[in-house]
């Protein structure tokens, strides 16, 4: 039985252990917050008390946390990741590419870093159905690959952080998306048009597929978490920063996160990056569920 750690039981990394116990995997999990542990206490999963305990003896061990800070936090120090010594960390959260190289820096060499951000959401992690991007080198691929297939289809990229490089590519160009479609439908409201006819038409147009994931959110007017709305302004302010860095500005991508800022000013950062249809049109959505 190959041994696989998860450290951080966040929206994706809860499922994502669940679907490695599911596989047949010996799994051991970490994090900060005790209460997210609970559930698997009885699952047979072994819960431990910091992450360096958690990746001992693992062949793969996955963090997936909510940036470059928090993953810098729970890989380093003498309770981190690292001391656990596993063989290959694959790193699942979205961060720079300069970051993940900065990260494989001083790694011992028995543990090989493998940058794996992914695309698709928790709907993507049960079935296992995420596209899994892998940046790094080939030893580290190869020992993370089993592992990584249980989640979904893996894509190598190149070399560490061309992975990271390449998501950002993809929220730069999707994620404006979202913006794009909500100011459509607030417009179709101020126009009078019929929502649900309108939201038919969109379905046959280019952001069609967007509107079949976030229909029921948008015409229910409850917009509960399966990509939270301060995680897609943070990616966007991730792309936008790596651009400039290149030299490059993102325009749409840099109105998205402006947009995205206003709502979540509203106290709106923990719903469904889809609340932003219910922002511009002017609805109320509750407040998300604690998790």
């Amino acid at each position: 039985m190959i041994a696989v750690a998860v450290c951080g039981l966040g929206l994706m990394g809860g499922p994502v252990a669940v679907r490695l116990a599911q596989a047949g995997y010996g799994v051991s999990v970490w994090d900060r917050t005790p209460a997210r542990t609970a559930p698997f206490m009885e699952s047979g999963v072994t819960v431990a008390p910091s992450p360096a305990a958690a990746t001992a003896g693992a062949q793969v061990a996955i963090v997936l946390v909510s940036d470059a800070n928090a993953v810098r936090s729970v890989m380093s120090g003498p309770e981190g990741m690292v001391a656990g010594r596993p063989r290959v960390i694959a790193q699942m959260s979205t961060i720079a590419p300069h970051e993940i190289v900065e990260l494989a820096r001083g790694l011992p060499p028995d543990v090989h870093l493998l940058d794996s951000p992914v695309t698709g959401s928790v709907p993507q992690v049960v079935t296992g159905q995420l596209r899994v991007l892998t940046g790094g080198g080939d030893e580290a691929c190869a020992l993370a690959r089993p592992v990584l297939e249980t989640l979904g289809t893996v894509v190598p990229c190149g070399p560490l952080g061309a992975a990271a490089a390449l998501k950002c590519v993809l929220n730069a160009c999707v994620s404006p998306m979202m913006a794009l479609l909500a100011e459509g439908l607030a417009l179709a409201d101020t126009l009078g048009l019929d929502p649900y006819l309108t939201l038919d038409e969109l379905e046959r147009t280019r952001v069609g597929p967007l509107v079949v994931r976030k229909r029921a959110m948008i015409e229910g007017g409850e917009f509960p978490a399966d990509s939270r709305l301060r995680l897609f302004a943070k990616d966007m302010e991730i792309a936008e920063a790596t651009a400039a860095h290149h030299g490059t500005r993102l325009r749409l991508a840099g109105q998205a996160r402006l947009l995205a800022g206003e709502a979540m000013a509203a106290g709106l950062g923990d719903l469904d990056y889809s609340v932003l249809a219910g922002f511009l049109r002017g609805q109320k959505p509750p407040g998300p569920s604690a998790d």
